[in-house]
């Protein structure tokens, strides 16, 4: 009797175009590692397509329908357009063709799915719990939208019923996947050009997401975030709260920041908990406690969960602190931040002023996509405006058609003195060198290729 997706896919391969993203390079490798035979094709090289390279997995550069096969299943992340060469000719060839999303459902169809939803933490929650998990011997499956800072993979197959995933809302059609469990982590303004730029159809998404898991399911979400409470009134399933507020089930208090160190009490049925972390910032404390919400479900004790929190080492470029950054010959504090929401980036500026309250903050921004520039300017320039001194790089495209919501238009909203509009990494290194002293903290803010700017330093310093 045939019931696993090999045995029904036994003579079949699969070709994923746009392989390298941040979410098909984790199917490409769970199917690999199921023993399919996987290839597929991306505009540029990259360190994911390098790393699915490394597994044997064949990779070319560019779209090109002659390295398709007639028996491929083919599958395509949110970002492929639908004139795409490779889309046109497996159309024209009646072959199967699945988005991203819909192989996911698939997938998580045959195990215990477990969905980290939410504008933002997501990452970080879904890297946790699966450390968790597979820290308690319960060997889940896993697809994380980032790379660990262990060695650890982003994707692993495991031999348990469970599959943890990183459940990305900026594809409307995250409401396919049917998991027995959902954590949401917090509701923005994200993405709203996925959703005719209206909150209301982003809210009422979630809300059917959320309802469309078995009765006998149950829903984790961020008790202190007004969104998702509001929106918590037309949910019919079971409902656990997290936060920093005692109304919540599970809830933290008297949180004290180091420089790469944490400490916090967690609070469960009125019982307090010691709890230290390598993570910091508020931010990270509640998805930890998201984290930690499910595995009070599966009934992990506490006392192990706690354990395995304090073993976890993040997401690279999740308020990376350097230590070892040199310029001018001087030791510069440098901190490598992914956040590129104006919510993500004022809590990264918190967390940094508390952790070096008489430092200064140069920040190097690229801001990422025009629609979203569009849609959260004016927040944008409040939270760049509370900082001393900002260099901006041009917007990262992510392949989005050039607007006027661009830096330049952010330059000429900010109202600080110390503004640098730059055009390349390179004029980053050279206007560092000019403002750059020991009394500052240099923070790297963004999702694009400004990550390149650490090794661009690394090789200055000594110049």
């Amino acid at each position: 009797m045939k019931n696993t997706i090999t045995q029904h896919l036994k003579n079949k391969s699969f070709y994923l175009i746009g392989i390298g993203g941040a979410g098909m390079m984790g199917i490409a490798e769970l199917l690999h590692n199921l023993g399919f035979t996987v290839h597929g094709s991306d505009i540029i090289d990259s360190p994911s397509v390098r790393r699915l390279r490394e597994l044997k997995i064949n990779i070319c550069i560019g779209h090109d329908s002659s390295k398709i096969k007639l028996n491929d299943i083919i599958i395509y992340s949110n970002a492929i357009k639908s004139n795409n060469v490779e889309i046109k000719y497996a159309r024209k060839n009646g072959m199967t063709i699945l988005t991203r999303m819909e192989i996911l459902s698939e997938l998580m169809r045959l195990k215990y799915g477990i969905s980290i939803t939410g504008s933002h933490g997501k990452t970080t929650t879904t890297s946790l719990l699966s450390h968790i998990l597979h820290d308690n011997n319960l060997d889940p499956t896993y697809l994380i939208g980032g790379m660990l800072k262990t060695d650890d993979s982003h994707v692993k197959l495991g031999n348990s019923n469970y599959l943890i995933t990183e459940t990305d809302e900026s594809d409307p059609n995250f409401t396919i996947l049917k998991p027995h469990l959902v954590v949401l982590t917090n509701l923005d303004s994200e993405h709203l050009e996925n959703y005719g730029d209206s909150f209301e159809n982003l809210k009422k998404t979630m809300q059917n997401f959320i309802n469309s898991i078995p009765f006998y399911g149950q829903a984790f979400i961020n008790g202190d975030d007004l969104n998702s409470i509001n929106m918590c009134k037309k949910i019919n399933r079971d409902i656990f709260t997290f936060g920093l507020k005692n109304h919540n089930h599970l809830y933290a208090k008297n949180i004290i920041l180091h420089a790469k160190k944490m400490k916090f009490k967690l609070i469960y049925n009125n019982r307090a908990y010691s709890l230290a972390t390598n993570l910091i910032g508020n931010h990270n404390v509640y998805n930890i406690l998201a984290a930690i919400s499910v595995c009070l479900h599966l009934d992990i004790k506490i006392s192990k969960v706690i354990q395995s929190v304090s073993t976890f080492f993040g997401v690279s470029r999740r308020l990376d602190i350097h230590s070892n950054i040199q310029i001018n010959k001087k030791n510069i504090i440098t901190i490598d931040d992914y956040g590129h929401h104006p919510t993500e980036i004022k809590s990264t500026i918190e967390t940094i002023k508390k952790i070096y309250p008489k430092k200064n903050i140069i920040m190097v921004f690229q801001p990422h996509r025009y629609s979203r520039t569009k849609n959260s300017w004016s927040y944008l320039v409040k939270v760049l405006n509370s900082i001393n001194n900002i260099i901006l790089l041009p917007t990262y495209s992510a392949g989005e058609k050039k607007t006027i919501y661009d830096s330049k238009f952010l330059y000429k909203k900010l109202t600080i003195k110390n503004k640098t509009y730059v055009k390349t990494i390179e004029q980053v290194i050279d206007v560092l060198k000019l403002k750059i002293d020991s009394k500052s903290v240099l923070l790297l803010q963004g999702a694009g290729d400004i990550k390149n700017i650490i090794n661009n330093l690394d090789k200055n310093d000594t110049k």
